[in-house]
């Protein structure tokens, strides 16, 4: 304890003033002795002790009123440490960053982080004050941000008691850049970042600062257990071509990613769960930041080709605090082959000169069993073989040379010339019965004969090719090649690519034909386009087929394509679209927060039933004409159910069309950020949590303590 006025201490000396007083009224009287009075002070003895004990109050009281009146001028003080950011109250601008990510609901003594952290921010909204202006920025990825600063108090502490963890990760970087902006649009001298995180490593992105040297002042408040073990199933495939075991020609095997982000080992139990039902558990002990792979081997109910699956953990509290990554989901389905119909238009004897050799590579990488593709190529006069129904054999002999085409899902035309009437009328019927062919242009395309016959195949006419190249010297001919912009990124066919996809912008086209007028096709539509504007790829349909034309070779003849990452990706997805089956096992995979794309074919109406009630309705002007639409109500993880209602009023749920969203694995690793990764601070504020030590005045205790001195001293004299 200390005294602001230590001098003042000298009117201690007034303690005397009392006991001087109470000693001079304690004058002794000559004693007479009177045997009257004897009889009358026996019977006063009791109040005589009163009166003794009153006197002696009140020279307490006297004695204290003078003390504590000393005091009071020495003004005494005394100062108490505690842990917490530096506060400043009055006019200002400060923004609250709190770290909402799922993270957030890891628990701690009991109950959420995050309401640890949400009662730590009301706390620094009072001391504000209400002359600051305020606002809540959330540090969740792709969180809805506010775009202004407020003195509505109220308003912000609702906020906070209503904060609920969400289920993205912590994108900590962008919240203090978003921070950053609303305090640069202030007025005010004082602008303050009070950052309320876990601090994980993942929130933040080291090469993308949210500022530069200078900026607002930054007081973290980490509120960080020493600790944060957590146990997380970080991936889940699906492998429908292995069934060891026993499973049979319905078995798929489910493997299982367990990530221990732990410094110790732990152990706990995973269980596989298939259409609701538990079909497999088993032990796994991680040592301390270890990933280990668990393999279960299961079949899908009786009847169903599709089947949701979760994979969850049953561990101890102690070495896992958060629960929501604990289940990961995938959608386990019976592989689907496609069967398709190579037609070498070109064929040669040096197989890499084949027109068919890239195309072949793509389809059955490896040659292997498993690539999901059963092809057989042939040549144009084999092609002259073909019947719609081996049955419909002519002269009753046997179809044992013919090609049926019932047995394949797609036909590709590879550089072929111009077939004669009747096969064109052929493959016609059978694609307009729900048939899928590609159709791609080389050297020996012949324009005039193609207008004759093919046009019932074609979604487009062709006409002449050019050259973009023809002139060039060696040195400009890739500058002068064209390359693919343009394309439609909800197409089924590029949903393995990003926005950008280098692997398929940066091949070159040197040679490509032009498109005349458009055929009697329906829902006809260009899905990408070259450099110069000329269309690439061109889809429609035929009665209940599609028809795709692609406006250059499907070898190195006119293209580089063949030799990029994007090529095998892109003749895959293509024949699987037109073949209307998936391909299983290697779904997209969908993570909270990201769209959905749909592929609408004829349904009428849409409808999309996710967790929580989460889902949308697609009927209308939403959905007519479109052959795709793009679900993006993505917010919580689990099963999201598609049903649909086809042209005759059907309404059933399409399997086929549902899907799965999980949690972000990068949100599951806990471990601390370095101290380098957050930003500058504008001032020389500490950049963490300090012990304050705060001065507590005593004097107005004291002052207090005086005035009931003096009130009590009143009634004991009138007593």
């Amino acid at each position: 304890m200390g005294f602001l006025a230590p001098l003042m201490l000298i009117g201690t000396l007034a303690l005397g003033v009392p006991v001087a007083i109470h000693l001079i009224g304690r004058r002794r009287a000559r004693i007479v002795k009177f045997a009257a009075l004897d009889f009358l002070m026996a019977t006063k003895r009791r109040t005589a002790r009163r009166l003794v004990i009153r006197e002696r109050l009140l020279l307490a009281v006297r004695t204290l009123a003078c003390l504590f009146v000393a005091l009071v001028l020495a003004k005494p003080y005394t100062s108490c440490e505690r842990k917490g950011p530096e506060v400043t109250r009055g006019p200002q601008a400060a923004v609250l960053v709190i770290d909402d990510s799922f993270a957030s609901g890891y628990v701690v003594d009991g109950k959420p982080w995050l309401k640890k952290a949400a009662d730590e921010a009301r706390r620094i909204l009072q001391q504000l004050g209400p002359e600051a202006e305020v606002a809540i920025v959330k540090a969740s990825e792709n969180a809805e941000h506010p775009t202004e600063l407020t003195r509505d108090h109220l308003r912000l502490r609702d906020q906070l008691i209503a904060l609920e963890p969400s289920a993205r990760p912590a994108d900590t970087t962008r919240a203090l850049a978003r921070a950053s902006t609303l305090l640069t649009a202030s007025s005010h001298q004082r602008k303050t970042v009070f950052l309320i995180s876990l601090l994980a490593n993942t929130g933040f992105r080291p090469d993308d600062p949210p500022w530069g040297k200078t900026g607002p002042r930054l007081v973290t408040i980490e509120l960080r257990p020493h600790s944060l073990p957590n146990l997380a199933v970080v991936e889940l495939r699906v492998d429908p071509a292995s069934s060891p075991g026993g499973t049979g020609s319905r078995g798929i095997a489910f493997d299982a990613v367990i990530a221990n982000f732990s410094s110790v080992a732990a152990k706990t139990e995973v269980s596989l769960t298939v259409a609701d039902r538990v079909v497999a558990r088993g032990l796994l002990e991680l040592g301390p930041n270890e990933r280990k792979t668990k393999r279960f081997l299961a079949t899908l109910p009786a009847g169903a080709r599709a089947s949701d699956a979760v994979v969850s953990l049953t561990s101890d509290r102690a070495n896992d605090g958060l629960a929501v990554d604990d289940r990961r989901w995938v959608r386990a389905s019976l592989r689907d082959e496609v069967r398709v119909l190579l037609v070498d238009g070109d064929p040669r004897t040096v197989r890499h000169d084949d027109e068919l050799f890239y195309l072949e590579a793509a389809l059955r990488p490896g040659d292997r069993d498993d690539s999901g593709t059963v092809v057989r190529s042939i040549t144009v006069e084999e092609l002259a073989r073909i019947e719609p129904d081996p049955k419909k054999a002519k002269d009753g002999k046997p179809a044992t040379a013919a090609i049926p085409l019932d047995e394949f899902d797609v036909v590709v035309l590879a550089n072929v010339p111009a077939l004669p009437i009747a096969q064109v009328a052929l493959l016609a019927q059978w694609v307009t019965a729900g048939g899928g062919i590609i159709v791609a242009p080389g050297d020996r395309l012949d324009v005039a004969a193609y207008d004759r016959t093919m046009l019932p195949l074609l979604p487009q006419a062709l006409r002449d090719p050019i050259d973009t190249t023809w002139g060039a010297s060696p040195e400009e001919r890739d500058s002068r090649a064209l390359h693919l912009v343009k394309w439609e990124a909800d197409h089924p066919i590029f949903t393995p690519f990003s926005k950008d996809a280098p692997e398929l912008a940066d091949a070159k086209f040197y040679k490509i034909a032009l498109l005349g007028p458009t055929t009697a096709t329906a829902d006809r539509k260009v899905l990408a386009r070259f450099t110069n504007g000329a269309a690439a790829i061109v889809e429609a349909s035929i009665g209940a087929g599609r028809t795709l034309l692609f406006t250059s070779t499907l070898d190195r003849d006119w293209t580089d394509l063949p030799i990029h990452p994007g090529f095998l990706p892109l003749v895959q997805q293509t024949v699987r679209h037109l073949a209307r089956k998936h391909a299983v096992g290697q779904e997209a995979v969908h993570l909270v927060g990201g769209s959905v794309t749909i592929a609408a074919g004829d349904l009428r109406k849409l409808e999309v039933r996710g967790p929580d009630n989460i889902g949308a309705v697609f009927e209308g002007d939403r959905l007519e004409g479109r052959a795709n639409v793009r679900f993006g109500k993505t917010e919580r993880p689990g099963i999201y159910h598609v049903i649909g209602t086809d042209p005759t009023g059907g309404t059933r749920e399409r399997d086929e069309l549902g899907f799965v969203v999980n949690l972000d694995p990068r949100g599951s690793d806990l471990t601390a950020a370095s101290p380098a990764l957050l930003p500058p601070s504008g001032t020389e504020a500490d950049a963490g949590p300090t012990d304050q030590a705060r001065r507590i005045e005593l004097w107005h205790a004291l002052a207090a303590a005086v005035l009931l001195l003096l009130l009590a001293e009143g009634i004991l004299v009138q007593r």
